[in-house]
């Protein structure tokens, strides 16, 4: 019992796989014939007509009764003109019983899908039984038309023919030029980072979308213009430029560049280093350039390697050049002050001049320990680090503290400054 379960529900798996019927076997979900294309169709289970005057319905004008039809469609071009539909590459199934012939029907809809208004065209095909071909010299423009392929039945076969078939469409009516776009680069040489604009071009292409730019088949851009600008690229890159063209039977076309050479070669001025006033450093450049030289009038700079002594913090530039390419890198050399000169006096007023009590350069010790007092020893104030944001603004658990003056204790907490920096700053109101 359990076997005979098992083979019914793979018979009726493989029953309705095979036999399923088409989704273009009606008016309404006619599948479409585009021009410079061939299309590969079957009438296999296809229904027949459904009922009288139903969309699929064509008894009354063609030269066939229908059995198991299917539908296609086309528009014609803004010229219109003759159109013919070729039918070929014929593949009958053979069982038992089973015609092997075709029909063939092309006719107008004045409304889609209305029985009421269909008319027959050109040569209605009758038991064909090999290629097919149905044509029309002189098509309006701008106009839908529908072919019906059905299987016939024969003497001495019962069963309409089902068959596989491939549909194309040539012909004045529906011909267009085939759509082009092209890409243009103004050089196939770069250097790194170099930036480059690539343009493209369209012809015989109408209803055009965004144009889609890839970087090896990445998708990066989509553009309304017809050129794309980047720095990005890297040695062997290719770049592809796609759209579509037409608003019916929609072509995607696409071009691609020729593989970017890319020039790229070591260019390292060294690490971001801190020193003190009065400290020297010697910068670690590195290039595989054959040509280099340091963009600063501070130190020695004729080396890779030179010894600078920076009075302020300075920006050293390394610029090297290799095949006609020049790329450059940069290093800063930090100069931490030692001497520093707090405010003297401050106005926490709310007037928004003076209200807090500025230390220059003390925000460069991140980790200084700063502590103020009032003249009996009463700590008012303290802090780790101490910057804009985190600067006194004469107040005491949230209150104003008394005009006058305090004292402060620094603690930079640096290695090479380690001792107290004190001094006074007065509160004045």
């Amino acid at each position: 019992m359990r076997n005979s379960s098992i083979v019914f529900f793979l018979f009726y798996w493989i029953s309705s796989f095979v036999f399923s019927q088409e989704k273009y076997d009606n008016c309404s979900a006619a599948l479409t014939i585009c021009p410079n294309d061939t299309i590969t169709v079957n009438n296999y289970a296809a229904t027949s007509t459904k009922c009288t005057n139903c969309e699929d319905d064509i008894s009354s004008f063609a030269c066939f009764q229908p059995k198991n039809s299917i539908w296609l469609t086309f528009t014609t071009n803004a010229l219109g003109g003759a159109v013919q539909i070729n039918v070929g590459d014929i593949s009958y199934k053979t069982n038992p019983n089973q015609a092997s012939v075709l029909h063939a029907a092309l006719f107008k809809a004045v409304l889609p899908c209305d029985p009421t208004t269909y008319t027959l065209l050109g040569n209605c095909v009758l038991n064909g039984t090999s290629d097919l071909t149905i044509s029309e010299v002189n098509l309006p423009a701008n106009t839908t038309y529908f072919v019906v392929l059905s299987g016939g039945v024969t003497a001495g076969a019962s069963i309409p023919a089902e068959a596989q078939m491939r549909v194309h469409i040539i012909g004045t009516g529906v011909a267009r030029e085939k759509p082009e776009i092209s890409i243009f680069s103004p050089k196939q040489t770069l250097c790194t980072k170099e930036t480059i604009r690539l343009d493209c071009q369209l012809i015989h292409c109408t209803d055009s979308t965004k144009y889609s730019w890839y970087i090896n088949d990445t998708l990066v851009a989509k553009t309304d213009s017809a050129f794309y600008e980047t720095n990005r690229l890297k040695e062997g890159d290719i770049v592809r430029v796609s759209n579509s063209c037409f608003t019916r039977c929609r072509v995607e076309i696409n071009a691609k560049s020729s593989p970017f050479k890319v020039i790229d070669f070591v260019v390292d001025a060294g690490k971001d280093t801190t020193i003190h006033e009065g400290e020297s450093v010697v910068l670690q450049g590195l290039t595989q350039g054959t040509s280099f030289y340091w963009n600063s009038t501070f130190g020695d700079l004729t080396t890779l390697k030179p010894l600078v002594s920076p009075a302020t913090t300075t920006t050293y530039t390394l610029i090297s050049s290799f095949q006609g390419c020049t790329l450059y890198d940069e290093v800063r050399v930090k100069v931490l002050r030692t001497n520093l000169e707090a405010v003297t006096s401050f106005s926490p007023n709310g007037d928004g001049i003076n209200d807090t009590w500025l230390i220059p350069s003390l925000e460069d010790y991140p980790n200084c320990e700063v502590k103020i007092y009032s003249r009996w020893g009463q700590p008012v104030f303290e802090t780790t680090g101490y910057s804009f944001k985190k600067s006194w603004d004469g107040t005491y658990n949230g209150s104003v503290v008394d005009e006058g003056v305090y004292f402060y204790i620094i603690h930079l907490r640096d290695s090479k400054h380690n001792a107290l920096i004190q001094g006074t700053v007065t509160v004045v109101r």
